[in-house]
């Protein structure tokens, strides 16, 4: 099955961390849903009511003109779309595109781990045991180390979530501590997912992008907290992000 909630929250999570445009693209079955979603988003429908290797030159296409690559959220489990998941992966290395595997995306690289390299890979507990066959420990002070072990086998930028997230390229480690229990339903890990390719597309370090990504989120379920305390969801979070991001913002004035 594929979902058309995922992916339009991580583009509009996307958009309202910075991004010029935010461009999804979608099986035709779902593509309705998305556009419903937001006039903001730009979607392009593929072929086929699941993602597929048939979809490769379109979305390659599409990928030249991208600076990131979210790639996961919603997108299903279909053996066609897992072989697609392969080639994705393989293409935005080629084009020298930072790429982010979260849900569906990360299941679908189990069985190819050395294709993580060089993309950051956003887990929960039951992924990331899916991918390492290791059940992760509740402590964040317990987990570092088989973080730290998994990205430097893997040489890769993971973030495990969790109630402390841990964020690790093998070497640099950082625990996010912002955040809360309201935070723990459907869509918001799609929400952080675009958050992150934002700053990937801005240009920002694989490493820093994601703690930043980790940080503005919690802040983000933080700030709604405070407004609807534990009754959240995720689309919450993305109308939050201007605020918590709006102390941030700098630009600077043509001298031409």
């Amino acid at each position: 099955m594929v979902y058309s909630g995922a992916p339009a929250l991580a583009g509009m999570a996307a958009l309202r961390t910075g991004v010029g445009l935010s461009v999804v693209a979608a099986p035709k079955s779902v593509v309705s849903s998305i556009r419903a979603y937001s006039p903001n988003l730009i979607v392009h429908p593929l072929q086929g009511d699941t993602i597929s290797p048939t979809d490769l030159p379109r979305i390659s296409d599409l990928l030249k003109l991208a600076n990131a690559l979210v790639l996961g959220p919603g997108i299903g489990q279909h053996s066609d779309t897992k072989s697609m998941m392969l080639m994705l992966v393989a293409k935005a290395r080629e084009l020298q595109k930072p790429v982010l595997v979260d849900a569906d995306g990360l299941r679908a690289l189990v069985a190819h781990q050395e294709l993580f390299k060089s993309t950051v890979v956003t887990p929960h507990a039951g992924e990331f045991k899916a991918l390492s066959d290791i059940a992760p420990p509740a402590s964040w002070r317990d987990r570092l180390n088989i973080c730290k072990d998994f990205a430097l086998e893997r040489s890769c930028v993971l973030l495990l979530k969790g109630h402390d997230t841990v964020i690790t390229d093998g070497s640099r480690v950082k625990v996010n501590r912002t955040g809360n229990p309201g935070m723990a339903t459907g869509g918001t890990g799609d929400v952080l997912s675009g958050i992150i390719g934002a700053f990937l597309a801005q240009g920002a370090d694989s490493f820093l992008a994601a703690a930043a990504g980790a940080y503005v989120h919690g802040l983000a379920g933080d700030a709604v907290h405070k407004r609807k305390g534990f009754h959240m969801v995720a689309s919450d979070l993305i109308e939050a992000l201007p605020d918590i991001l709006k102390p941030y913002d700098r630009y600077q004035r043509s001298t031409t």
